[in-house]
């Protein structure tokens, strides 16, 4: 935080479904729907366009701004683009409205950028399955950026064990790949994870990463039903891939503060909860992501994917 003009928070986020965000119509590959991608590294993401979308409906349902009935007797909805125009935001700056202002509008004439600045969200820990039990691998690019104590040197063709129950292991398998174990031991006490997590994960090479991830996806294959008989539909399999349940990710977001912000000729003001500063707009957003694990993001909804728990909300609404 610098002067409270913003606050940048990492989330940490476990996937309680495995989560498929497409990347966009069918592909000549390996599966019919596959899922987005990060190019460097090949490794599946989720888009921050993802998470605010949803956010912003959820938080719109949580604070009433869902088909609002507006002072002009006109019904509001915040939640979504809000019309072709976007007339049907209601624009409130006095006071703020929750939704319009922490995620942007388009109203009429004038607009506002949101003040939450959403960022993707990587692969920190992904979930595979081996001899020993399910095991949660990383790699030094994936924890780039936070304070892991180690004396690591990570090799080519080798696994570092993090955790506790891992360190009397010489060799592990990865789906099927086979490592050895390689010399030295790291710290991921602090993170704000299951201990599950932390006892079970295992450090891998960058290039080793992707191979593993891309080789343990989940690959459901589904089929349309015919509406007229209630049987599969001919010529309407496909197959789609997810990021697999258990998978530990992590992501930002950039909460800016208003207080430099006119709309319409208006300052903005908060309700309840002082100034519309970072503190507020962070508030706002939270409340939209704690139905994440309820209601999900990216697609597949209907076929039990989607789930995701946001593991270091703040605790109470503002």
């Amino acid at each position: 935080m610098e002067d409270n003009l913003y606050e940048v928070k990492t989330y940490y986020a476990i996937a309680l479904d495995p989560i498929h965000v497409g990347a966009g119509g069918a592909r000549l590959e390996r599966v019919d729907l596959p899922i987005i991608r990060e190019p460097g590294t090949n490794l599946p993401k989720i888009p921050g366009t993802s998470m605010s979308g949803s956010a912003r409906a959820y938080t719109a349902m949580r604070t009433s701004r869902y088909n609002l009935k507006g002072e002009d007797g006109k019904t509001y909805s915040c939640a979504g683009r809000g019309g072709e125009g976007g007339e049907n935001h209601c624009g409130k700056v006095d006071p703020a409205c929750p939704v319009c202002v922490p995620y942007g509008f388009s109203k009429g004439t004038y607009s506002m950028q949101g003040l939450a600045q959403f960022f993707d969200a990587q692969i920190l820990f992904f979930a595979v399955a081996s001899m020993v039990g399910p095991i949660w691998v990383t790699s030094p690019l994936a924890l780039e950026g936070l304070e892991l104590k180690s004396d690591l040197q990570v090799q080519d063709e080798a696994f570092y064990p993090l955790g506790e129950q891992l360190r009397n292991k010489d060799k592990l398998n990865f789906g099927w790949i086979m490592l050895d174990k390689g010399n030295g031991k790291g710290n991921i006490e602090d993170l704000p994870i299951p201990e599950m997590v932390k006892q079970r994960a295992v450090l891998v090479s960058d290039k080793l990463l992707s191979r593993i991830v891309n080789s343990n996806l989940e690959v459901r294959t589904s089929v349309s039903i015919d509406p007229n008989t209630g049987t599969a539909e001919e010529g309407a399999l496909f197959t789609y891939e997810a990021i697999p349940r258990g998978t530990i990710l992590k992501f930002d977001i950039n909460y800016n503060s208003g207080q430099f912000f006119m709309v319409g000729g208006r300052k903005l003001k908060a309700e309840g909860c002082g100034d519309v500063g970072p503190a507020w707009v962070k508030a706002q957003v939270e409340k939209g992501m704690k139905l994440f694990e309820v209601l999900g993001i990216g697609g597949m909804g209907t076929r039990g994917m989607g789930r995701l728990r946001v593991l270091n909300l703040a605790k109470g609404d503002c």
